[in-house]
Formats: structure tokens, sequence, C-alpha cells
């Protein structure tokens, strides 16, 4: 066989990729070109063969495929033959198109011979199909012989890298032992795949990946410096920032490949490990061909992380949030989470969404319940009533009772108290009886401010919401002149301190003065007491 010039060999061993079968010199393909067009009729399908194959040697593969296919199509016997299908399986390989490679070696004239063989293996190196390596491997071995070493080298690089990805580092590690007569730019590719396969035993894993990180071959020393860093955090070496700081200034050492993926997922791994979740997804979301395992991290993500962290991923990868039913499970499950966290309005603000735009019939209605909740909860309770007016649908018993409750809160927001007591009618349990006493409290009906708040004080330590419950009994009782009820609740309360400890005793000390009455009753307003909403 012929040889193909250095520098293209050059090229395919930095590009990691499969190179066309090592051929000769090219010759002058002007000249072939030129004799092609000046010969007669019955010479042509010679010189269009010949041309072919001065093509393919000179790495032209397009041109090469073009002339093949006039071929095969004013000559039909050309393309019959095993020279043909051989030649067409080295140009589909090397341009990438391995599948269509296979099939022209599918015939049984190829079946076993060698340089049919060591096609099979390029094209099926490509496709990282290990067993179609390995029975190619077997039958190419006379082919591979024949070749020079560094040319060799090339085909054998495409299986070492097959055996290793798919986990077969036996098989890896026994055609590197066999490698020799390597290139500088072969040699360091060789001594990362060395290090691959050790992964098993760290310290010889990461004296190859070291040699290959100071080695020419740019591709091959991007890759092991990753792979070392990677050993080292994992051995307590290097921190996660640490690693960060080694790593982050390599991304423009190689662009796209296996090399780059393995820098990203790195930095996606180190990012993340350091706390830094936005940037572990920016790492991961830039891998080229995508990471599958991406949504599933994206949805534990979300749910681990601070439910304002969790907001931002959503807003800056929403495509890797789950679709449908589980996205809105988990839109749901962050509202709550956020209104936990006292964030009320963005709680808010994710619920309002699907029921605007996501959810329909009793779904919609169910959770436009829980969102009237969060924007009574967040001072909007005009908007509370909107929504709810606007979902209207047959709900469970529980579910309609916290539906009237939710709106009787927004009613006394609104001014609208006895509208809010209609709606308590008939209805038992704590928080009732707070919006009960809530709306009693707005119209001044002091008797009905302590009949439903003063059995539900505290006996001990009183805790924010006790205090609001406290002091709106002691004003309810400083406006009947209650006296006894006022020096009871001091004499229960005296733990408090701070201004409500100073407003309690103003009270006591002067029940009737209007300044006190109008400066505590004002000072007591902004206490909360409803649960789940603001006072």
């Amino acid at each position: 066989m012929r040889h193909a010039p250095q520098r293209l060999l050059l090229f395919a061993a930095l590009a990691l990729a499969v190179p066309a079968p090592v051929s000769g010199d090219a010759p002058n393909v002007r000249v072939a070109l030129q004799a092609l067009s000046v010969a007669p009729d019955a010479e042509r399908p010679e010189r269009r063969w010949r041309l072919a194959q001065d093509y393919a040697a000179a790495g032209l593969h397009a041109e090469a495929d073009g002339v093949l296919g006039v071929l095969a199509a004013d000559s039909p016997r050309y393309a019959e033959t095993a020279e043909f299908h051989l030649l067409r399986a080295e140009v589909f390989t090397a341009l990438g198109a391995p599948e269509k490679a296979l099939a022209e070696l599918d015939t049984p004239a190829l079946a076993e011979v060698p340089a049919a063989c060591l096609q099979r293996l390029a094209a099926s190196a490509r496709l990282r199909d290990r067993a179609g390596v390995a029975a190619a491997h077997r039958c190419a071995a006379p082919a591979l012989a024949a070749l020079p070493a560094t040319a060799r080298a090339s085909y054998l690089m495409a299986a070492v890298r097959t055996y290793a990805e798919a986990g077969d580092m036996d098989a890896a590690a026994g055609v590197l032992r066999r490698m020799d007569g390597l290139s500088p730019v072969q040699q360091g590719e060789a001594e990362y795949w060395r290090g691959v396969t050790l992964r098993g035993n760290a310290p010889a894993a990461l004296a190859h990946f070291r040699r290959a990180a100071a080695g020419p071959n740019p591709i091959a020393a991007l890759r092991a410096e990753v792979a070392a860093t990677e050993i080292e955090v994992a051995a307590g070496r290097l921190t996660p920032k640490a690693a960060l700081a080694r790593l982050e200034g390599l991304d423009t050492v190689w662009r796209g490949g296996a090399a780059e993926r393995d820098l990203l997922m790195a930095l996606g791994s180190l990012r993340d490990a350091s706390g830094d979740v936005s940037g572990a997804f920016a790492a991961w979301s830039a891998v080229a061909g995508g990471f599958p395992e991406l949504p599933k991290r994206f949805r534990a993500a979300v749910a681990d992380v601070p439910p304002d962290q969790a907001v931002a991923l959503l807003g800056a990868y929403p495509d890797y949030a789950p679709q449908g039913p589980a996205a809105d499970t988990q839109i749901r499950r962050l509202a709550e989470r956020l209104a936990d966290a006292g964030r009320t309005a963005e709680a808010a603000r994710l619920l309002d969404h699907q029921v605007a735009h996501r959810l329909e019939g009793t779904a919609r209605a169910s959770v436009a319940v829980r969102l009237a909740e969060l924007l009574v909860a967040s001072g909007n309770p005009q908007r509370a009533l909107t929504v709810l007016a606007q979902t209207r649908a047959a709900l469970p018993a529980d579910l309609d009772l916290r539906r009237r409750q939710a709106e009787a809160a927004a009613r006394i927001r609104t001014g609208d108290a006895a509208k809010a007591r209609a709606l308590l009618a008939g209805i038992d349990g704590r928080h009732a009886d707070l919006l009960r006493a809530e709306a009693a409290w707005t119209q001044g009906d002091w008797q009905a401010v302590i009949a439903g708040l003063e059995p539900l004080l505290p006996e001990g330590t009183a805790s924010a919401q006790d205090t609001g419950l406290i002091l709106r009994v002691a004003v309810a009782a400083a406006r009947q002149d209650d006296r006894d009820r006022l020096r009871s609740l001091e004499r229960r309360y005296r733990t408090m301190r701070g201004q409500p400890a100073r407003a309690l005793e103003a009270l006591v000390n002067a029940p009737r003065d209007p300044r006190v009455l109008a400066a505590v009753t004002e000072a007591v307003s902004a206490y909360p007491v409803i649960e789940g909403s603001a006072a």
C-alpha cells in the first residue's frame, strides 16, 4: 500500500480520529484530471478509477466519493468489484459515514480479506462497536503487520479507545503492550490510555497521566491533566476549589471532542462539590452531544439547593426541568419551600403561573386555594379574591373549608369583615377561630375578640404570634375597661420583654387613656396572628 503524507497522519492523530488507510505519495491530481478530460470513452472508466484512488491517497475523500459515484453510475461493473467496495469503504470511513463503510464491506468476497478487515476495524471504531473492533482486529493482523509502525499505531489506537470506552481495560492494555515505534504524538496518546487502563492503581495511573500531560499531543495532554486532577481530588491531595483553579484556565486549550467533554464534566463536578451549583450546570450544559444524566441531576439539585437558587436554576435551564405533571409537582414543592422560608410573594408567583397557564378543572381550583393563601400572606388580598372567583369548581370537603377560610382572610384584609364572618360560620378549628377574632378586631367587636382569642393564649413563654394574640386581648380588655383581665395578663406574661412588655404595661397603667389606646392599637395591628398570612 502507498503512504499518505506525514502531515495528514499528524492531523488524524491530533483529532483522535480513525485515519484512512495509509497510501503512498499521491500522484499529481491535476495531471490525472487532465488525462481524464482527454481520454477516449473506452478509457474513461479506468481513468476515473485511478483518479478516485489518487484523490483518496491525497486525503481528498469528498472528491474521491464524487468520482466513485460517477464511476458506479456509468460503469456498473466497477461497482461490483471487491477493489471498488474496499476503496469506497475507506472513503466513507474518512468522511464520517462508518455505517456506509460497513455496508460496502458486507460482501463474501471481502469476508476474510485482511485489508477489508482493516477497514472494518476503522469503521467499527468510529461507531465505538467493541465487538466489531474485536472481530476485525483479529483478521486484520496481516494488514496491520505490513504497515509502518506509526501507521499501524493509528489503527491500534482506535481499537484501544474502543475497548477502554467499553470498559474492557484488559483488551485495551493488551493492545497497548504490543504497540511500538510510536511517534511522539502517538506516544502521548498511548500514555493517556495506559493511565486509563490503570485507574484501579491510582499511583501508576497518575504517573502515566503526568507523562501524557507533559507530552506534545495537546488532546491527550488535556485529557491527562483532567484525569490526574480527578485522582488527586479523590485522594484528598487537592480540594475541589484548588482543582478548579488548576483546570479553569484550560478551557481554551482544545475545543470539541472528548477532551473538551472531559474538561467540562470535571469542571461541573468540581463546581458542584464547591457549592457552585449554577456554575456546575453551566459547564454540564455546554457538553457537546448532551449529558444524559443532566435532567436527573437537575431535578435533584432543584430539590436540594436553597429555594432562591432553585428558582434561579429553573429560570436559567428550563430545558432540564421535568415536563408535564412531574414539572407541576416540582414547582409546587418549590413554592412550599419558598413559603417555609418566608418568601411568600415568590411562592405565589410560581403557583400563579400554574393556575393561569397550566392547570384546568379541579386541579386548577385546588392549587388556586393554596395560591390564595400565599397571596394573602404576601399582602395581595385583592388578587387572592380574583383568583378564587376565577377558579370555582367542586372541591373535596377539607379543601373547600380551606378555600372559604382563604377567602375570609382576603375579605378581612380588604375591609369586608362582615362577609368574612359569614364565610366562617360553622367552621371549627384554631385557624377559623383566629380569622373570626381578626374580623371582630377590624370591626371593633371587643367582646368577640376576647372570646375568640383568650382560649388560644399560651400558658408559658409567648412566641411572636402569641404576642400578637396577647396584646389584642389586652387592647380589647382596655377598650372595655376590664382592669382585672389586664392585671391577669400582666401576671401571666411578666416574662415578655421589649416593646410588647411596654405596651402591656401602658395599658395596665392607663387603660382608658385615648392616646395610649390609639398608640398601642396601631402597634398591635402590626403583629401577625392569622396563621399562614400577614396581619
